[in-house]
Order: C-alpha cells, then sequence, then structure tokens
C-alpha cells in the first residue's frame, strides 16, 4: 500500500534518494545549511507531489513541467505544495518540446546563470534516468518485502512508469530466491510489454506518428513507456513475462475493490491489481503474488473516477453498483480471495 506514505504515491522513495544524492555530491546545497537550492523535474505528477514535500522540508524551490493529459487535480495539488508549475502539450520523447525536454532545458539554463554568479544551484531530478531511482527500491521497497513476506512469495507483478520500482524490487528478490518470477504489467500503447516478450521496443500504435505526437491510447497516468529508460535497464533482465492490461479492466477493477475491499485506488493501482489477479490465476493454490496499490483514487477523480469522462471521453462502460460488469473476473478475484495464505504474525 505505497499510497499510504505521504505523498501518497511510492514516489516518496525515489524523490528523497534523488534529493539526498544531489546534497551528498554537493549538486544541492545541504538542507542542515539552509537549503536554497532549485530542483526541476518533468513528471506526470506523483513525483513532482512528493518532490514538493521533501522540497518543503529542505527549502529547495520546485519547478515542475507537466504533460496536459494528466488530472487537474495534481497540478492543483503541485501548486499548494508551492512548486512553480509549467503544463505543456504531451508529445513523443523525440520532440523537444516534451515534457521531460522541457524541464532538462529549463534547469540547463537554471544552471548556466548559477555559474556566472547570479543564480542558485539547480539540478534536474531526471527521475527516468536517475539511478537513484532504482536504489531506492533496490535498498527499501525489495528488502521491505523479501522480509514482511518472510520470502514466502511467488511472484512480484508491477507496471513500469520510470522503471525505478520494478527493476530495483525485480533485482533485489530474484538476488534472494532467483525462482522468483517478475512481471510487467503494461496499458495499451505501451511498447514495454513487446520489449519483454519479443525484445523489441515496439507497439502498432508508434506507426501512427512518425512523428512527433503523442499517443493518448490509455487512461492509466505515470505508466507506460515507448522507450526503455536507465531505470529499466538496470532490471530489464530480471523480468520474466507481461500482461497487457486493457483500460476497461483496469475501470471494472477499481469499481470492484470499493465495492468489495472498501479500497479507492487510481489507474496505475488498478491496473496492478488486474495483473496481479491474471497472474496468479495461472498458480497453484497457495501461492503468494505481490503487486503494489501505487496510487490512490483521489487524484484521479476529474478522469479516472469521473463517469463523465470514462464514459462519454474514453468510450469505456461504467460499472453500476447492481451490475455485475466481467464477470469472469469477478469470480477468480473471489477464488483467489478464499485461497488467502494467513498474514504473517
Amino acid at each position: 500500500m505505497e499510497c499510504m506514505n505521504p505523498g501518497g504515491t511510492g514516489k516518496d522513495r525515489a524523490a528523497l534518494f534523488i534529493i539526498k544524492r544531489a546534497e551528498e555530491e554537493q549538486r544541492l546545497p545541504k538542507s542542515c545549511d539552509g537549503g536554497g537550492g532549485i530542483v526541476v523535474e518533468g513528471t506526470s505528477g506523483s513525483t513532482g507531489i512528493s518532490l514538493a514535500m521533501l522540497c518543503n522540508t529542505r527549502n529547495h524551490q520546485l519547478i515542475v513541467v507537466l504533460p496536459d493529459d494528466q488530472s487537474p487535480d495534481k497540478a492543483a495539488l503541485l501548486r499548494n505544495h508551492g512548486a512553480i508549475v509549467k503544463i505543456v502539450s504531451n508529445c513523443a520523447i523525440s520532440n523537444p518540446n516534451h515534457y521531460v525536454n522541457v524541464a532538462r532545458k529549463t534547469a540547463h539554463e537554471l544552471s548556466g546563470e548559477q555559474q556566472q554568479g547570479h543564480g542558485r544551484q539547480t539540478i534536474f531530478s531526471d527521475q527516468f534516468e536517475n539511478e537513484a531511482n532504482f536504489q531506492a527500491h533496490y535498498q527499501t521497497t525489495g528488502p521491505e518485502i523479501w522480509n514482511q513476506t518472510q520470502g514466502q512469495l511467488d511472484a512480484f507483478v508491477m507496471s513500469s512508469g520510470t522503471g525505478g520500482t520494478i527493476s530495483g524490487v525485480g533485482r533485489y528478490l530474484t538476488e534472494q530466491n532467483p525462482d522468483i518470477s517478475i512481471v510487467l504489467v503494461d496499458p495499451p500503447g505501451s511498447s514495454l510489454y513487446n520489449k519483454v516478450k519479443y525484445g523489441v521496443a515496439y507497439v502498432s500504435e508508434q506507426s501512427e506518428r512518425v512523428l512527433k505526437r503523442h499517443r493518448y491510447d490509455t487512461l492509466a497516468e505515470g505508466i507506460g513507456l515507448d522507450r526503455v529508460t536507465q531505470n529499466l535497464t538496470l532490471g530489464l533482465g530480471c523480468i520474466s513475462d507481461a500482461v497487457r492490461v486493457q483500460d476497461q479492466e483496469a475501470v471494472d477493477m477499481a469499481h470492484w475493490l470499493l465495492r468489495n475491499e472498501g479500497l479507492f485506488v487510481g489507474s496505475s493501482s488498478a491496473m496492478n491489481i488486474v495483473g496481479a489477479v491474471r497472474v496468479a490465476s495461472g498458480l497453484q493454490p497457495g501461492k503468494r503474488v505481490v503487486t503494489v496499490a501505487c496510487d490512490n483514487g483521489e487524484r484521479h477523480l476529474s478522469r479516472f473516477w469521473n463517469r463523465d469522462f470514462i464514459v462519454g471521453e474514453r468510450g469505456l462502460i461504467w460499472p453500476g453498483r447492481d451490475e455485475h460488469v466481467d464477470m469472469k473476473a469477478n469470480h477468480k478475484v473471489d477464488e483467489i480471495q478464499q485461497q488467502r495464505i494467513p498474514e504473517c504474525s
């Protein structure tokens, strides 16, 4: 339940490691010396929120470049945390106006001012390529899962945004037990499924854009990608399989969890849990599968939990309380619930 972290997601871990490393390497002034640096990041929202909270405690200014396909709730929250927010049109990473590229350019310009003696120390936190992201999960999340399950798990199932979580956790767990399966969950439009299954980071949706244009193929925010990041590369060899999850499956699962478990999850969590159920359904009774509830629904009120958006803009079905949506999936969840292993004492 990484959504229970102070920043609401597992991104708190990566954000802390990124900032602490920059301070240790003297690329940012240390908080014990008063802080006062500038952190720039291109983010779909969650990492920015985690960085904003940490920057407040360490007296750094945060500048966030946000793509325009994210929920307005995230931009509002970032501003309330004191971040300077710039929203740009989403596009392919090859476009210089991609939000990550704009953030990198902004940090470079501010660093140039500092070098000329009239600016503050500035870093581009670079969550996709910064290996501190991977290390955060290799050093903390992975060991926590191993210890909390007492080493008794058969599969770890997780989606990938930056790739830090699945790579860091996957590397750590497979070092403890090579028989543990690490399975990637991928949404529509992302090429990572094909990278894991066939060794090629390509998906048919990309053929529509020889162009510097972004696909709006999934309602999931912050997961799925059309490139392999450095953080994913660090653990790619540990990922043994991948599953593709459709938007409707995520919507159905989110509503099922709310009605049956009282869990109000976001789109990424719903995708992860659909993937975990699918992996579990292929295992023998008594096997243990771990996934991450990485976001809650409170940041998705204008999109994922908005009936007008789901039905009107995405053309999906809004599950009703009394409707038996995706009965096959629901029955499978019920079966797995009945096979639950008692929690560790």
